[in-house]
């Protein structure tokens, strides 16, 4: 029997590794809310044929990350300002759930893991706004993995993906109150982790709400300041 070559990718690796990057870019705003996505050009850079790429594609359409239109073809999902209530709602309701559920069923390994993101978070603050922005998706996902429930950390997923580009935007300048806010989250996480630590549901439940609150109240800060129509961060993009 002949065997593979060793150098050959495994099927569907071109798929996952043009989805990675580009679930990252868009994450980042790097590909800006709205902007098409020309399958030719993206399959050149690449370097792969349609197929894998639309497997890609079709994947973060799911993940609400691009929407494929049959005459326009694929686009960066709109970050808009219409649906900023109901999405706070959604987040609001599935964080207080993996708060809560993290709570009655976290290890000490998810104990651990929950503890060092909260920390890489509160280090992260020295640093630019994407640095934040990774660290506090890291912080609430390890969150979501100690909730032990995959149906809602997939709907979580999708919530901190949204969450991490808003997140994007509200981190990207500095402001009067910035640093007192960056103190509020710090808290709030801090008092998550003990929340889970001591098994108190209720509390991390109620914990969970009030932080998709104060995320609510930091969007509203910037917006109050900056172009609304854009929904860009002003400063550290990436080129």
């Amino acid at each position: 029997m002949t065997r593979p070559s060793p150098t050959r990718a495994p099927r569907g690796a071109g798929a996952i590794r043009i989805y990675n990057d580009l679930r990252r870019r868009i994450i980042d705003l790097e590909l800006a809310p709205g902007a098409d996505l020309d399958e030719t050009a993206l399959a050149a850079a690449f370097n792969i044929s349609r197929t894998p790429l639309r497997e890609a594609l079709n994947r973060l359409a799911s993940d609400q990350l691009v929407v494929i239109s049959p005459n326009r073809g694929a686009s960066v999902a709109p970050l808009t300002l219409t649906d900023l209530p109901t999405f706070i709602e959604a987040l609001a309701l599935a964080q207080s759930a993996v708060n809560a559920f993290a709570a009655m069923r976290r290890s000490d390994a998810d104990l651990a893991a929950i503890t060092a993101a909260c920390d890489a978070f509160e280090a992260a603050r020295l640093q630019n706004g994407l640095a934040l922005t990774d660290a506090n998706h890291a912080f609430h996902n390890a969150i979501a993995v100690a909730a032990r429930n995959p149906h809602l950390a997939t709907f979580y997923q999708r919530m901190l993906d949204q969450s991490a580009r808003l997140a994007r935007v509200s981190f990207s300048y500095e402001a009067t109150g910035h640093q007192a806010h960056l103190d509020q989250v710090i808290a709030e996480h801090r008092a998550m982790v003990a929340a889970i630590t001591a098994g108190d549901a209720a509390t991390a439940e109620s914990l969970g709400h009030d932080h998709a609150v104060l995320f609510q109240r930091r969007l509203m800060d910037w917006l109050s300041i900056n172009d609304a129509a854009t929904l860009n961060p002003t400063s550290e993009r990436r080129t």
